[in-house]
């Protein structure tokens, strides 16, 4: 037997229609799922967009953390890829930038290497809102704090302690696991207002920490686990209302936790 030597030199070759195609969408809805949007409206549209460039028959299937889609094209042309999504966040700015594109896509039908021009600008988009998010969690905690029946003084303590605990997600934690990240926050956001009944400010330690445990709690994701079982997605739906579940009882274990190393809420 003569086996062939592959070296540097040796062509390479292209990717098919198909295969570009099919890439193409599972990017769109890559961005989508790390976006937090619902399944069936990422199965949609990376449906629409291969049919958009002449796709024949489509087939896609996601959950939270996974996307499996197989494309085939009218002259027989076939295509399977798969993408891993090991972190998502909702970041409804992006989302709409995504689900715009999807749509310029579906009426366009736009250069494949010009849509992926755009999908790096969406990308790139990222880390310009952070700002907005950060200025966001400042007023999502201290609005929350009020709302509850807090002072002045409690709506700035959960201001700066949402701003202490989204930076750190962003740095520190940005890689780690959706769980161990909550337990993370929770434990420093509880000891931080917990530490704050040993000095003279006039506080209300539950009203902070109920402003900061806004902040964590998962509930569009539990929304769309509901919109998801009801649209008949029963795995994509079970498997995000379980991890709803079991993030809202880590948030409560952290604070329990902090509650117990500094002596109960004063």
């Amino acid at each position: 037997m003569i086996l062939k030597q592959f070296t540097d030199s040796t062509p390479i070759s292209p990717r098919s229609y198909a295969d570009h195609v099919l890439c193409t969408a599972l990017d769109v809805g890559q961005g989508m799922l790390k976006c937090g949007a619902e399944i069936r409206r990422i199965e949609e549209t990376i449906e629409r967009i291969c049919k958009a460039y002449g796709a024949e028959h489509v087939e896609v299937f996601s959950i939270t953390s996974l996307i499996i889609a197989s494309v085939r094209m009218p002259d027989g042309e076939y295509s399977s890829q798969t993408r891993r999504v090991y972190t998502t966040a909702n970041q409804f700015g992006l989302l709409e930038a995504y689900n715009q594109l999807s749509r310029e896509i579906c009426e366009t039908k736009p250069n494949l290497d010009d849509v992926q021009e755009r999908l790096r600008e969406i990308k790139a988009r990222r880390n310009e809102r952070r700002l907005y998010a950060i200025f966001g969690a400042i007023l999502a905690a201290s609005g929350f704090a009020v709302f509850f029946g807090g002072n002045w003084v409690d709506a700035v303590v959960a201001g700066v302690i949402g701003l202490i605990i989204t930076l750190l997600g962003d740095t520190l934690l940005k890689n780690a696991g959706s769980f161990s990240r909550t337990l993370t926050m929770s434990v420093i956001s509880g000891l931080m207002a917990e530490a704050l009944t040993f000095t003279p400010l006039p506080i209300n330690v539950d009203k902070i920490m109920i402003g900061t445990i806004m902040l964590l709690i998962p509930g569009i994701a539990f929304g769309n686990s509901l919109r998801d079982l009801f649209c008949g997605d029963i795995i994509a739906g079970a498997v995000r209302l379980i991890q709803s579940l079991l993030l809202a009882l880590t948030i409560a274990f952290g604070f329990s936790v902090a509650i117990l190393l500094l002596g109960g809420v004063a």
